[in-house]
Formats: structure tokens, C-alpha cells, sequence
């Protein structure tokens, strides 16, 4: 059964009120009232939600909401993960908490609490903040971000300004509460500016607990966002994220995301492209094992002329574990020229494992170049048996095909040695057995 256990809505619900933060200005603190009651009214989404109906919520049962579960860990000692790229700024987000050093900062960069951000970039938060839909089921968790808004950083790149690589580096801490964290994340980059913005979300220890991060975008006209995520979470973890952009003219936004663990993960990626001349790269490879659950919903509004957009999709799926896609790009009237391309290949390695993949086009404007397709398959078995010809056994022949599968979203990374990283880490958590 795909509902969520029927207390647990409730549960969060009777908890709202005793964590919605005080703090802020009076504007952000109706906006939590709001949207508290919208969760209230709406409770989670369920299997005739369709957004989320092979989406199962089973696991969230035995998670607590949080406001801020750090307290109490200063001082401790913590192993962290080797960071995934050389010469990055680092912001460490210890269970939902950030932290950084502002020497590491490059000029023209700005990194603030959410607090902080809100103080000195309220004329452009309010909006982005208020933009957010957060009625009906499938904005659930929307809306729960919302209403306990409070951890969360602002990233702000000035015009011009090239502001390298920034690491968020994102650990649970094992000891703590099985929770289920908020975390919010504002990107404003100015006419003209570059960020490359890599999360590695990969906890040193097995930690049962959840993790909902809303991530809000606005790109100047010029400016390119370089954004790579990759998830490597133990089996107890629960990942959610929600990425929204705004793109203005010109401007590119290139998304590289890897999932690799996790017992639910779920990323949703809405882009509307603003402004003529506008593009979105958006791609990721995922590789599931076991019982794991992975959901990528892409959505791509083209809504000036010239644009382009293009989503690449490829999984690899082991014992019964379960994927979904889905791709929407959305063309609208006016947006003539416009370009998109989608793909979403998918490798079954067991009979139990199940993929779900729905592209989808809507085209409302003249002169558009539009295509799609997806697979849901196994290996070649004329290409393993190439391979066996050349002196490799058949494990080693499978394994082979598997990862050269999911290396064509490698190996469009930018950066030579984090690319070589997240192939290390992807080949690493390829299924050894391809029976249940």
C-alpha cells in the first residue's frame, strides 16, 4: 500500500506549532502561519497525488520534525567526509546547521545565515519567499520548509564577480534524534556572474533520520550556475530536495546530480527559463540497490524566444529497488526557437527491480526543435558476450557495461579530478549480484 501511515500528518501537524520559529520580520512570520496551515489542511501526499503515486512515504513514520538538531554539538569531535573537489570553499551543514570560514570567502562572494540574508536582501527574498505554491498535498513538503524556516544560507554573487567552486559539505551526526530536518538555500548570482556550487551529501556514519532542502535560484542576465549534487547516504537516510530557478537572459544553469544511496530519495528541479537566449543542462545517473527509492521530477517552463534545454537521464537497478522519472518541458506561446532535448535510459539488473518514466512535451510556440525517448532494458547480452571473447569473465563483463552506462553523465562534469571522484564513487556502488 503507497499512503503514508495515516497518524503521521497529524503527528507533524500537532508538532508545528510547538517549533514554528518566532524570529523575523512579521511578513516571514505569517508566512509560516500560512504555511502551517496549509500542511494542516492538506496533509502528505498519497498514491492519487500523481506527482507522487509510485512515491511511498512509509519511511518517514518513525521521524520527528526539527527545527535545528545541532544544539549541543559544539566542541565534538566529527568525522567528516574528504571533501569531493580540491580548491572549494567549504560550508559544512552538520545536521542542518551551516558553518564556514569567512577568510576562505573569495571577494564579490557572499555567504549569510538565513537570518543574516534576510536582513540585508529582504526587498529579494520576500518575493522568492512568497513565490513558493504551498496548497495541496504534492506541496507538502513545500510548505513544511516553510513553516519551520529558520536554518537555511544565502549565497550571493556580485556582478561580474567569478566566484569559483563552493562545497556544501552535508553530514547527520549519528547520537542525534531521528528527525527529519529543514534546510532552505538561496542562490542570487548578478548580471554577469559564475558560481560552481557542488553538495555532497555522504554522512560518516549509518544515521537514521531525514533531510528537506528547498533551494531557491535567480540568475542575472549573463550569469552561470555550475550546480552538481552528489548523494551517497547510508540505507536509514531520507533525502528531499527541491530546486527552483529563475533565469534571466542569457543566462545558463548545468545540473550534474548523482544518487548513490539513500533510502528515499527525491529531487524535484523546476527551471523557468525568464529570458531570451536562456539554457538548461540538467542530468543525472543513479545506481540503486536493495530496497532503495529514487524520484527525479524535472520541470523546464521555456518562456522567451531562443531558449534551450536539455534533460539526460540514466539509472542503473539492482535487487528491488525502484526509480521514477519524470520530465516535463513546457514551451510556451512566444518561446519560438526554442530547443529541448530529453533522454532517460534505464539498465534493470534484477527481476524485481522496477523503473517508471514518463517524458513529457508541451508545445505552444512556432519553429520549436523538440525530442524525446526513453528505455527501460537490460545488458546487451551480444555485447557480454564481446567482452567474454576478450578473456573477461561475465561478472566482470556486466560490471564493465554498467558503469560505461551511467559514465556519460560523468563525463560531462566539469573539472578533470572531480569528475574522476564521482565515477570512483559510482563504479564503487554498482549492485555485485544481479539476483534479488
Amino acid at each position: 500500500m503507497n499512503t503514508p501511515p495515516a497518524n503521521l500528518a497529524d503527528r507533524w501537524s500537532d508538532a508545528l506549532a510547538a517549533l514554528q520559529p518566532a524570529s523575523g520580520p512579521a511578513w516571514l512570520q505569517a508566512l509560516r502561519q500560512s504555511a502551517a496551515g496549509h500542511f494542516r489542511s492538506s496533509g502528505l501526499p498519497h498514491r492519487k497525488v500523481e506527482a507522487w503515486k509510485y512515491t511511498p512515504l512509509r519511511v518517514l513514520d518513525d521521524l520527528a520534525l526539527a527545527t535545528d538538531a545541532a544544539q549541543g554539538e559544539a566542541g565534538r569531535a566529527i568525522a567528516m567526509p574528504a571533501p569531493l573537489c580540491d580548491r572549494a570553499a567549504i560550508v559544512d551543514i552538520l545536521d542542518g546547521v551551516p558553518a564556514w570560514s569567512a577568510a576562505a570567502i573569495p571577494d564579490g562572494v557572499t555567504l549569510m545565515s538565513l537570518a543574516e540574508g534576510i536582513g540585508h536582501f529582504e526587498e529579494r527574498l520576500r518575493p522568492m519567499f512568497e513565490a513558493i505554491e504551498l496548497d495541496g498535498p504534492s506541496r507538502a513538503f513545500a510548505a513544511l520548509n516553510t513553516a519551520l524556516a529558520q536554518q537555511g544560507l544565502l549565497v550571493h554573487v556580485a556582478a561580474g564577480r567569478e566566484a569559483g567552486r563552493l562545497l556544501l559539505r552535508w553530514v547527520s551526526l549519528p547520537g542525534t534524534a531521528a528527525v527529519m530536518k529543514q534546510f532552505r538555500l538561496f542562490v542570487l548570482l548578478d548580471h554577469g556572474a559564475r558560481l560552481d556550487l557542488v553538495e555532497q551529501y555522504q554522512s560518516m556514519a549509518a544515521v537514521t533520520g531525514g533531510l528537506n532542502v528547498l533551494c531557491q535560484a535567480e540568475l542575472g542576465d549573463g550569469a552561470v550556475f555550475g550546480h552538481v549534487r552528489v548523494q551517497a547516504e547510508s540505507d536509514q537516510e531520507v533525502l528531499l530536495t527541491s530546486t527552483m530557478l529563475e533565469q534571466a537572459a542569457d543566462s545558463s544553469y548545468v545540473y550534474r546530480g548523482f544518487d548513490l544511496g539513500a533510502s528515499l530519495a527525491r529531487h524535484e528541479i523546476t527551471v523557468r527559463l525568464a529570458g531570451p537566449g536562456a539554457t538548461a543542462d540538467i542530468a543525472g545517473a543513479f545506481v540503486l540497490d536493495g530496497k532503495r527509492h529514487l524520484d527525479n521530477h524535472v520541470s523546464v517552463e521555456h518562456l522567451a524566444a531562443g531558449c534551450r534545454s536539455e534533460q539526460f537521464f540514466r539509472g542503473v537497478l539492482g535487487g528491488r529497488s525502484r526509480g521514477v522519472f519524470n520530465g516535463r518541458a513546457l514551451i510556451q506561446p512566444g518561446a519560438d526557437g526554442s530547443i529541448v532535448r530529453q533522454s532517460n535510459a534505464n539498465l534493470l539488473l534484477s527481476p524485481l527491480a522496477e523503473m517508471d518514466t514518463k517524458p513529457e512535451l508541451e508545445i505552444y510556440a512556432d519553429e520549436v526543435e523538440a525530442s524525446h525517448g526513453a528505455t527501460v532494458g537490460q545488458l546487451d547480452e551480444a555485447a557480454i558476450f564481446y567482452l567474454r571473447s576478450r578473456g573477461l569473465d561475465e561478472a566482470a563483463a556486466r560490471r564493465m557495461l554498467t558503469t560505461a552506462f551511467c559514465h556519460a553523465v560523468t563525463d560531462r562534469v566539469s573539472g578533470r579530478g572531480l569528475a574522476e571522484r564521482i565515477a570512483e564513487l559510482l563504479d564503487a556502488a554498482m549492485p555485485t549480484d544481479t539476483d534479488v
